[in-house]
């Protein structure tokens, strides 16, 4: 099996069933499978061969989903990048990536323009929402494209930090998706009546290998949010009948703790599980969620490498821990031993549903893939009952709760250039409600002054808006470790005041 293949035999038993929903546009599965074969043989007629690197720069629509797998169903490996990118992170992603063509949408267009000089490699750009590009794909076939895809042949590359702290692509095969889908969805419970709120974005791992692939392999509908808030995610839920939600923690801590008399005013009736994943999540929120909306929590441990790792189904969970393990799982000690149950240790990892490798970078890869396992960089626990702990990050490496990793160094980089400061620290303060709170704590130098809008306004020049610090807070002094390191932990449980 391929992703081609998920699509297709989907689209053949339930052609009439609707794949997606934003508001009032409605597509349904024959037309997504058509529309992404027509697209499939535009990329073909522009002389995109088999295994050719083509990026997808748009908002969360259906048609990125639809775009997305006319890449794929055309032999094409899917460069999925952040539609939030700016131009210092898009320009070396296109050029390390080897992007061969880009499908964006007409308001990206000044940004492509201006990194294009740098990327010799990319030849075609296509604006998925001009009449030229609807014009070329209705003078397309809408039969399936003669193209021999297995399983292992490369699918997706996925930007990601991950676990070494360095901003590389990160190469997915056909099979990684489809063995983990055979681990996930039978613990998930998703059939074909199923309607999916999806609050990811589609290019992180989470938002591509569950929100996406999980409806389609069972013929459900995804139902997408563009812009995330409580009162659209109510709203949504009870206008579209949704039966499950899938974000991260914080989107479902707002839920928890939501005024009763607000929860009252909508039908949530139909809601019967929630899946989470991506930060550490509140065993005492989400059971306040279960209780205020008689529904179940699930949840994930997986990584952009590695997709799936312990996972909690509909039967089989227990708040505070992220599941049994789904792949094979060793938690060792800092010497690579096994630590005895009930300790903390790395989580190392192998399963079918492991990354290729960082894209053309061997020496990296090689750093996290040892004889066959993958090193995650993560503390875990597993309990008596085989139920296993996140605990925390070795790594300096920011997580905020809605699940996104940020490297301190790339943000501190930035706000160093500013002429007013001397010393930085970007860290990730933990707040047990909001998860880790990404702060800068900086000091100026002597006889100069600055303000808190005028940082976050200088590092949003340059960085994607989820970088720039949530605080700011202006020392007199960075706390330093015996060694003369700063000491992130310190700053990590300080307060303010």
């Amino acid at each position: 099996m391929n992703l081609k293949n998920v699509l297709e035999k989907t689209a053949r038993e339930m052609p009439h069933n609707t794949a997606f929903v934003l508001g009032s546009q409605r597509v349904t599965y024959r037309e997504f499978d058509e529309t992404s074969n027509r697209i499939a043989h535009a990329l073909i007629g522009a002389g995109i061969n088999k295994g050719d690197h083509v990026g997808i720069l748009m908002g969360r629509t259906p048609e990125w989903v639809i775009n997305c797998f006319g890449i794929l169903k055309a032999g094409g490996v899917a460069v999925l990048l952040d539609s939030r990118v700016k131009a210092p992170e898009l320009e070396p992603q296109l050029r390390e990536s080897h992007a061969r063509a880009l499908i964006i949408e007409e308001r990206f267009s000044p940004l492509v323009s201006s990194v294009m000089p740098s990327v010799p490699m990319l030849k075609h750009v296509m604006q998925s929402d001009t009449d030229a590009y609807r014009t070329l794909l209705a003078g397309s076939s809408s039969a399936s494209p003669d193209v021999d895809i297995d399983g292992e042949d490369s699918a997706i590359i996925f930007y990601t930090l991950g676990v070494l702290g360095k901003n590389k692509g990160v190469l997915h095969t056909h099979s990684s998706f489809t063995s983990a889908l055979d681990g996930m969805v039978p613990k998930m419970e998703m059939g074909t009546e199923d309607v999916v709120l999806g609050l990811l974005p589609f290019n992180y791992l989470l938002g591509f290998g569950v929100v996406v692939l999980c409806p389609i392999v069972n013929g459900a509908t995804m139902v997408i949010l563009p812009h995330f808030s409580s009162k659209n995610v109510l709203e949504v839920t009870q206008q579209e009948k949704a039966t499950m939600l899938i974000g991260v923690p914080a989107s479902f801590n707002a839920l928890a703790v939501a005024d009763e008399e607000i929860l009252k005013a909508y039908d949530l009736s139909s809601l019967r599980t929630v899946l989470t994943a991506g930060a550490k999540s509140s065993a005492y929120l989400m059971e306040m969620l279960e209780n205020r909306l008689n529904l179940t929590v699930m949840e994930i441990y997986g990584l952009t490498e590695l997709i799936l790792v312990t996972m909690g189904g509909a039967r089989d969970r227990k708040l505070g821990t992220v599941g049994r393990p789904v792949a094979e799982l060793r938690i060792l000690d800092s010497d690579g031993n096994e630590v005895p149950q009930g300790e903390v240790g790395e989580a190392v990892g192998r399963a079918p549903f492991m990354m290729k490798e960082y894209y053309d970078s061997p020496e990296l890869t090689a750093q996290v893939l040892k004889d066959g396992w993958f090193h995650t960089r993560d503390m875990v626990r597993m309990d008596e009952d085989g139920y296993v702990e996140y605990v925390e990050k070795m790594s300096s490496i920011i997580v905020p709760s809605v699940g996104v990793k940020i490297l301190p160094e790339a943000v501190e980089e930035v706000l160093l250039r500013h002429p007013a400061v001397a010393e930085i620290a970007y860290v990730g303060v933990v707040d047990e409600y909001r998860g880790q709170i990404p702060t800068a704590f900086i000091v100026l130098k002597d006889g100069q002054s600055a303000t808190v809008d005028e940082m976050r306004d200088f590092c949003r020049e340059s960085v994607t808006d989820y970088k720039v610090p949530k605080q700011v807070r202006f020392l007199d002094s960075l706390p330093r470790t015996p060694s003369g390191q700063i000491d992130r932990k310190l700053l990590s449980t300080t307060r303010e005041g």
